[in-house]
């Protein structure tokens, strides 16, 4: 009995010893698909980066292989970026493009967006660091027109990547014009943290303080509390906010925080010479000799084996580059030269096409000039055919009534000697005188009328208060009857055709200077 307990308990250790062997060899098994089943798998390897570099790389290396196995491109894409991040942080440069110069082999632009815009975005920021403005404008450019081409979440990010380098370039005025495009595509109203010390930084060196305090406020707290990387860079704004503002203590605090942060968190290697180099000058103009001293030599050493083109890790990088540069150049010179050739067609079919364009609009404004003038001269000829006609017409009415006024003394003169001679037909005689009168005259208004048709009708529209017989009054004068002759013809005093013509006058409103003949005249 006691052998058989035996027995059965070794069976049971042997059977937990054999569980806990193959949970400890499965920890970081690439085959255990739980631990990169998350979309923000990399997210855990850069995380692991800050306590344990070593083991964050062995954890991208892991999941390349599980990915490599499973024939998920992207994902596999995805750690090798990943890769290409943890070289670079690490100041290896010359390995981080190594990794992003194989991806580029294997990236098909039209299948594989994220992977294209990520891969431009990394090359272009790793160009930036050497000073590669050109090449890393390229790169960053290409990103944002597939971001933008693909309606890709990340154009966000490459307007920021962009914005970055221009603020490398010193051209800050461009840099802040790609930060508002980050708000501006923005679909939130949170603050764009990363954007808001780039704001803080263009704006330093704009000198325009007061902004970039503005900006810079609350960032390093909400960096801190997320434990990023790119809380050194803030600190590093802060303290050139403070050299400007002639406040050196506080400069060298916050360059001593952003150095501590570049070391703990092991990121942003590239600004450490700098950092370096603005504490030596700090400690310097405070007559801290011996310590500035002491960061010069910090900043020759790090500076030499980060830049330093004799440096071993990063002299096949530049080899490597200035290659890629030469290539890519004939290429955009083999481009270029077709886009001119292109260009000078179109500037020359544009301009064809603008001539053809003017001509016909120059012929069509020439014809209706023309036929506008024609028009203008025919309407002057008729007005002046039309006024011809009028004149001829009432010289003839005046005419015809200086002939009756004529006739019509020689019939007075006539009726005075019989009057005398025989006064039983004087009466009969100075009747049918007075009827025939009556009638002439009415004739010669009707005639006038005619003639002058839309004289009254303006007249009566003018000065609605006119009597009939004012009318005939006013067509007397226009006809330049004189008030004499005026009362021939109505029969009347010429003390009444004065009179007529003062009541005229007052209802159409002249004054005394103003002669009622030539108003009357222009009507």
């Amino acid at each position: 009995m006691r052998h058989k307990k035996y027995t059965t308990c070794l069976i049971i250790c042997i059977l937990l010893l054999v569980r806990v062997t193959n949970i400890l060899a499965n920890i970081n098994d690439p085959t255990d698909t739980s631990i990169y089943i998350s979309p923000t798998f990399p997210g855990k390897g850069y995380k692991l980066y800050r306590t344990n570099p070593q083991q964050s790389f062995q954890y991208f290396n892991d999941a390349l292989s599980y990915f490599k196995q499973k024939g998920d491109t992207a994902n596999y894409i995805t750690c090798l970026l990943g890769l290409s991040d943890l070289e670079r942080r690490k100041g290896q440069y010359n390995k981080a493009f190594d990794i992003l110069n194989d991806i580029q082999k294997n990236v098909i632009r039209k299948i594989d967006t994220t992977a294209f815009t990520d891969l431009n975005t990394r090359l272009g920021r790793l160009y930036g660091i050497f000073g590669k403005d050109s090449i890393a404008l390229y790169h960053h450019k290409k990103a944002l027109e597939v971001c933008k081409a693909q309606k890709y979440d990340k154009t966000g990010s490459s307007y920021y990547a962009i914005a970055e380098q221009y603020a490398k370039m010193n051209d800050y005025n461009t840099c802040i014009t790609y930060l508002d495009s980050c708000y501006l595509i923005s679909t939130n109203n949170n603050r764009l943290i990363y954007v808001d010390a780039y704001y803080a930084y263009a704006y330093i060196k704009k000198s325009n303080y007061r902004k970039a305090d503005i900006y810079l406020k609350g960032l390093i707290q909400k960096f801190d509390e997320k434990k990023l990387g790119f809380a050194s860079k803030v600190y590093t704004f802060h303290a050139e906010l403070k050299k400007a503002l002639n406040q050196p203590d506080s400069a060298i605090f916050y360059y001593n925080k952003a150095l501590s942060t570049v070391n703990s968190m092991k990121m942003h290697y590239d600004i450490k010479p700098m950092i370096l180099e603005q504490l030596a000058l700090l400690n310097y103009e405070k007559g801290n000799t011996h310590k500035a001293f002491s960061y010069m030599q910090k900043q020759k050493a790090v500076s030499d084996s980060l830049f330093h083109l004799q440096s071993k890790q990063n002299q096949e990088l530049f080899e490597v580059k200035r290659e890629y540069q030469k290539n890519l150049f004939e290429k955009d010179e083999q481009i270029n030269q077709q886009q001119y050739l292109i260009n000078l067609k179109d500037k020359a079919s544009f301009r064809l096409k603008l001539l053809i364009s003017i001509l016909i609009l120059l012929a069509a404004i020439g014809l209706l000039m023309f036929r506008q003038r024609f028009l203008m001269k025919q309407m002057i000829l008729k007005k002046e055919k039309n006024e011809a006609i009028l004149e001829t017409k009432n010289k003839e009415l005046t005419a015809n009534a200086l002939q009756i006024i004529e006739k019509e003394q020689g019939i007075k003169e006539l009726l005075e000697e019989i009057k005398d001679s025989k006064p039983e037909k004087f009466k009969t005689l100075s009747n049918k005188y007075k009827q025939g009168n009556a009638k002439i005259w009415d004739d010669f208004h009707l005639r006038f009328t005619q003639t002058n048709n839309k004289f009254y009708e303006q007249l009566m529209k003018l000065y609605p208060s006119l009597t009939h017989t004012d009318l005939k009054y006013c067509a007397l004068i226009k006809l330049n009857f004189d008030s004499k002759e005026m009362s021939h013809i109505l029969g009347i005093s010429l003390h009444s055709v004065h009179m007529a013509r003062s009541r005229i006058r007052k209802k159409i409103g002249l004054s005394r200077d103003e002669s009622l003949g030539d108003y009357l005249s222009s009507i």
